[in-house]
């Protein structure tokens, strides 16, 4: 192993003893760290603001795309077809991240090309929580398809809910619920299959398949509760107008996708304005897209805010978007736990590192007499899925859910890290 080699070993695994000191307390089906909250998020106040950014293109002179592509990078891929995946490019990863799939992108003169790296990306299995974006971008897909001017903040979803007590919520009100844990009016597993409740199993399946070309998929079943409304209406506002209803199908069985479906939905929408049609998700216009944004902006799990510190990079940074989605559970199937995040980030990088004759992590990006030089600002921007798993010899489910956790927030770290100082691409 090259110095360089062991000094990153050695640095990651201090921020690896960092982070398990952090998420000390973390219970069974709670880990501290993925729950941590939006509201501990120095960016929260910048969510209202994260649509606005995620249109931000290169301009060549002020600004420009911070990863460049070279001959393993593609176009974005057409709906339905499976990108090559570069499944040697994530062996960094700790051996607890069973799942893996990351894209980054290169946005040249209106241009996104892309690489996609996995491990076991294509590999079908259950990814909790995460899940629970595939329906709500299938509603808005169904929605703007039949109705192109629908405006769904003028939406709401009416019903009966459990207690028999006919109710009536804002469409992104829900969203936020499903995606923040907050319970402003429900649980997040009760409205993540009332999401559902909209399409049958099937329905749903071959949309994802039809999306992400994956075929050997399922997303049959729910999510541990019962619908929060079980026969939901759709209401525009606007024209007074029953524009979707329900038919209360079931939904039991396995939800079976891959780290790849996930990082291509959340890819789709956060870079939805700079897709070609053909790449976009079918019929969504982005005025609506804009409210998914930031309801994902509110995900509890602040993985990338702690990377960002950790790295040092929050005094070099401007118009950052986070937006992501957590899952995680202690699974007798398995016999262990398991977390996972989903999550797409940009971020404008001030000054470009001309030097890496310091190899902390944290010292790239530190302020030193000589180290910086005036360079146009780095557009970065990525998306991923990733998959722990911890299994003790002797079954401790807390502490699981503590070392977990742990592992989460370090590999993530490593993730930016690579990404920003342009390592990620090379190969291991």
């Amino acid at each position: 192993m090259t110095n360089d080699k062991q000094q990153t070993t050695n640095n990651k695994q201090q921020i690896y003893q960092e982070f398990l000191t952090a998420a000390a307390g973390g219970v069974e089906d709670y880990p501290k760290l993925m729950y941590m909250g939006v509201e501990t998020s120095p960016y929260q106040e910048a969510i209202k603001d994260y649509a606005s950014y995620l249109q931000l293109k290169p301009d060549g002179k002020n600004l420009v795309s911070g990863i460049t592509a070279d001959a393993t990078f593609s176009p974005y891929p057409q709906i339905g077809q499976v990108p090559e995946i570069d499944e040697q490019g994530l062996k960094f990863l700790a051996p607890d991240i069973t799942e893996a799939c990351i894209c980054i992108s290169n946005l040249v003169e209106g241009q996104i090309q892309t690489k996609w790296l996995g491990r076991n990306a294509l590999g079908n299995d259950e990814f909790w929580s995460t899940s629970k974006i595939l329906p709500i971008l299938n509603l808005v897909s169904r929605l703007n398809t039949n109705y192109p001017n629908i405006d769904l903040k003028n939406c709401s979803i009416r019903g009966q809910d459990q207690l028999g007590v006919n109710q009536g919520y804002p469409f992104f009100d829900l969203v936020r619920d499903v995606v923040s844990y907050e319970e402003r009016i429900a649980t997040s597993n009760s409205l993540g299959v009332m999401f559902k409740q909209f399409s049958t199993q099937r329905e749903i399946t071959d949309w994802v398949k039809s999306i992400t070309g994956n075929h050997n998929l399922m997303f049959l079943g729910g999510y541990g509760e019962k619908p929060f409304i079980e026969q939901p209406e759709l209401i525009d506002h606007a024209t007074q107008q029953i524009v979707l209803t329900s038919t209360a199908p079931t939904h039991r069985g396995d939800n079976s996708i891959s780290a790849y479906d996930l990082t291509r939905m959340i890819s789709m929408v956060g870079w939805h304005e700079h897709l070609p049609e053909t790449s976009r998700l079918p019929g969504v216009q982005w005025p609506n897209l804009e409210g998914i944004v930031r309801a994902l902006g509110t995900d509890p799990a602040r993985y990338l805010d702690l990377a960002i510190t950790k790295l040092g990079l929050p005094e070099v940074i401007d118009y950052p978007v986070i937006i992501s989605k957590l899952g995680n559970g202690a699974t007798k199937v398995r016999n262990r736990t398991e977390a996972v995040y989903v999550a797409l980030v940009q971020l404008v990088v001030r000054n470009r590192v001309s030097s890496k004759d310091d190899n902390e992590i944290s010292a790239s990006f530190s302020k030193k007499p000589g180290f910086w030089t005036e360079q146009p600002a780095r557009l970065i921007s990525f998306s991923m899925a990733i998959k722990g798993a911890k299994q003790l010899e002797s079954r401790d489910l807390d502490q699981e859910v503590v070392e977990l956790d742990a592992i989460m927030a370090t590999e993530v770290t490593e993730i930016l890290r690579r990404t920003v100082m342009g390592e990620l691409r090379i190969e291991n």
